[in-house]
């Protein structure tokens, strides 16, 4: 995710002018996780009444939190739709669906723990979403004399970012989708998944022409409040010692 105020040349991204590449991926991306959860599931007894609720959960604190972060960094351009509708950070929403799984689940009484047949799901959906990004020109890195370098349109070679992150979350998704891991117990799949991308996205940030909040970017400081956020859940979630039986 970039700033809406980014000013890209006319032909800017790597695909034709006018090709609606982002808003396409983007489909394809829910579609891909989408699809795989059913695939996953279909054979799998569905938890009745727990497992709808919590999607639903991660869906909304999802989509706020991958747009209240681009709202409130645009506002010192002034408030825009375009920045409400068109932008999103990844790590943002990734914090936004943990809290709101949390949050859900404390409400409810829900005490399962589902995350492992979200996760493979989570990543081929992100890894689809990025070559959406990839084409389109967003989220771009900052400037390189490496040969992997790419031009999105300013004669300027670039770190392709997305392209990391891409590959990242297809080699989750290989690792997630075998059978020991989504069938492993509990939700420590989903966990680890989000504790790697947020510890893989903080390092990118370098990579990435954000500016510096208070000795970090905003998306780095989001990514240790998601990797803080995460290690608590998992120390409160961890199961209790039960006390010795003596005769």
């Amino acid at each position: 995710m970039m700033e809406v105020a980014h000013n890209a040349p006319a032909g800017w991204g790597l695909c034709p002018e006018g090709f609606p590449a982002y808003a396409l991926f983007m489909l394809l991306a829910f579609g891909a996780g989408i699809g795989l959860f059913w695939f996953n599931t279909r054979n799998a007894e569905k938890p009745s009444g727990q497992l709808f609720p919590i999607v639903f959960a991660a869906l909304i604190g999802g989509l706020i939190g991958a747009k209240l972060p681009v709202v409130l960094l645009n506002l010192r351009h002034g408030f825009s739709w375009e920045a409400l509708l068109a932008g999103r950070t990844i790590a943002g929403g990734l914090v936004g669906g943990t809290l709101g799984v949390l949050l859900v689940k404390k409400r409810l009484g829900i005490e399962g723990r589902y995350g492992n047949r979200l996760a493979a799901p989570i990543a081929i959906g992100m890894a689809v979403g990025r070559m959406g990004c990839l084409l389109h020109g967003c989220c771009f890195g900052k400037p390189t004399a490496l040969p992997w370098g790419l031009d999105f349109g300013d004669g300027i070679a670039r770190h392709p970012t997305q392209l990391y992150e891409l590959l990242f979350c297809l080699a989750a998704f290989a690792i997630l989708q075998l059978p020991r891991n989504r069938n492993a117990p509990g939700g420590n799949q989903l966990t680890g998944f989000f504790l790697a991308y947020f510890v893989f996205r903080f390092a990118e940030e370098f990579l990435r022409p954000h500016p510096i909040q208070a000795g970090l970017t905003t998306f780095q400081w989001i990514c240790l409040a998601g990797i803080l956020i995460l290690l608590g859940k998992a120390r409160i979630l961890r199961p209790k010692e039960s006390p010795d039986v003596r005769p």
